[in-house]
């Protein structure tokens, strides 16, 4: 069955305009893992995945998969899969109890890289970061941590910065639907958004 994707009706502009990740994106940068501190919202099908390879999770992040969750499962409609569940933070260093102990990045990146899990393991809000959404709207999430690699000044040598929606672009196509009769694709958005930008 293929996977649904989430609806969006409306792309805030500054998606299209606001400095993006270069090619490392969140793991070639300084930042310390700043926007895990939130915790984050576990999609349905990403929760799934996740109770299926416990065996795998548990043990990078020294703790059981049900001691992860703030909240009970949430229907939602806004959510992959229907519903979703609030992560809580470590007491020991505030991070995401998804995230690895003692190491920089989330466990569930690193078995998707590493160990050739499933990249929909990977919860819809870390894949798209900084971008987020919100009841039909894709938009900048805010505020950035002072860190985040889309606030680090350009590289040397580099002429033209990429927007976060080109460096996050392949996450985006793949979870978001903008595809109906009537209304403007990414692409159309994009082109609208830089023709505003350089007016």
């Amino acid at each position: 069955m293929k996977r649904k994707k989430i609806r969006i009706r409306n792309v805030d502009p500054e998606v299209f305009t606001h400095k993006g990740l270069f090619d490392e994106g969140c793991y070639g940068s300084e930042c310390e893992d700043d926007c895990c501190v939130y915790g984050c919202d576990v999609d349905y099908e990403s929760l799934k995945l996740i109770y299926k390879h416990r065996d795998l999770i548990e043990p990078l992040i020294k703790t059981r998969i049900e001691e992860c969750f703030l909240t009970e499962l949430t229907r939602d409609n806004d959510y992959v899969g229907g519903a979703y569940r609030e992560t809580a933070t470590r007491d020991s260093d505030g991070l995401c109890k998804l995230h690895l102990v003692g190491k920089k990045g989330c466990s569930l990146f690193y078995l998707w890289a590493a160990r050739g899990l499933p990249k929909t393991m990977v919860p819809t809000i870390c894949r798209v970061y900084p971008i987020t959404w919100h009841r039909g709207r894709l938009f900048v999430d805010r505020p950035l941590k002072r860190a985040c690699k889309a606030r680090e000044r350009k590289p040397k040598g580099v002429k033209e910065v990429p927007s976060i929606f080109d460096t996050q672009s392949k996450e985006v196509l793949a979870l978001f639907d903008l595809r109906h009769p009537g209304e403007k694709t990414f692409a159309e958005l994009r082109l609208q958004a830089l023709k505003r930008r350089k007016a």
